[in-house]
Formats: C-alpha cells, sequence, structure tokens
C-alpha cells in the first residue's frame, strides 16, 4: 500500500514508532536509575555503619585505652555520624502531577500528556539548578544522589583510618 508521498507504508520501519511514547519510556528508565541509585548508595552507607559500629564495640573490649585506640574510635564514631547525616530524610521529587490533579490529564491528548510527563520526570531527575531565581532553585534527585556518593567516600575513607588505628595499635603492642 502506498502512502500520500507515494513511499509503501509497510516498508517504512518508523511508521509505527511513537516517538513521544519513546521519550517518555526512556526518561522512565532514567528516573527509576536515579531511584536504583538512591537505594543503593543507601545501602553501601548502612553496611559501613555497621562496621564502624563493630570498630566501636571491638575497641571497647580494650581494657587499656591507648591514644591510637581513642583515635580510631573518635574516627569511627565521626564516620556514623557523617553516615547519618548521609542518611537524613530528603525530599526527593516525584515526576507528575500531585494526586489530585491527575484528573486534568483526562481532558488532554496524549501526546501533550506524554510531553507534561517527560518535562516532569527530566524536573525531577535534575532539578531546576539552571535558575538564578533563588525562590525557583532546588536540587534535583541526581544532585542528592551525587551528594550521597561523597558521603559514602568520606564514611570509606574514615572507616578505613579507624581499622589502621586499630592495626597499627595491635602491631604496636606485639612489638
Amino acid at each position: 500500500m502506498t502512502g500520500p508521498d507515494g513511499n509503501n507504508e509497510q516498508n517504512d520501519p518508523n511508521a509505527d514508532v511513537d516517538l513521544s511514547q519513546l521519550a517518555l519510556d526512556e526518561i522512565r528508565l532514567r528516573y527509576q536509575e536515579e531511584s536504583d541509585r538512591r537505594t543503593a548508595v543507601e545501602a553501601k552507607i548502612g553496611t559501613v555503619l555497621t562496621v564502624d559500629a563493630i570498630i566501636v564495640s571491638i575497641i571497647g573490649i580494650f581494657s587499656n585505652l591507648t591514644l591510637l585506640l581513642l583515635g580510631a574510635m573518635g574516627v569511627a564514631i565521626f564516620s556514623v555520624i557523617n553516615g547519618i547525616l548521609a542518611l537524613r530524610l530528603r525530599d526527593y521529587h516525584t515526576p507528575g502531577k500531585d494526586e489530585d490533579d491527575y484528573l486534568q490529564y483526562i481532558d488532554n491528548p496524549p501526546e501533550q500528556i506524554r510531553r507534561e510527563l517527560v518535562k516532569s520526570y527530566l524536573t525531577s531527575i535534575v532539578g531546576n539548578e539552571e535558575t538564578d531565581d533563588p525562590e525557583l532553585f532546588f536540587k534535583g534527585n541526581r544532585t542528592k544522589n551525587d551528594e550521597k556518593y561523597k558521603k559514602l567516600n568520606q564514611c570509606l575513607r574514615l572507616t578505613g583510618l579507624s581499622l589502621f588505628l586499630v592495626l597499627l595499635h595491635s602491631i604496636l603492642s606485639i612489638c
């Protein structure tokens, strides 16, 4: 069957592609990736906090607390505080309208709805960090996750330092 422009519609691979739906599907995947990043970083921070708690508990077993052990305990506790600050509740942005406004979608054509949703997903991910207006500025979920990863790296370094101090104490007490 030939179309109005004389091309064969059966041979056109793009004839059935809905680009607005494709864009919406892609941005939903990107949003889900950020959500998964959040879950992963929070789980990793939780693991580091557990290690720090074990370090503090083990140090508490020693009857003679030396300067190295007290330093290791202090560094581990600082790591715990840093991790807890990273895990504190933050408002992550969710795409779409508020639940009360969903009925507004019914009256709009599908392309317009998909376009609004793509914008909403994108804004949730990247925020409105380019604006000069302080009232409109907000961090996107990606930036919030990046900040959590920075805190995770700090916690890992502190925990490593704490373990090093405990091992150094053990080595020096043997010698």
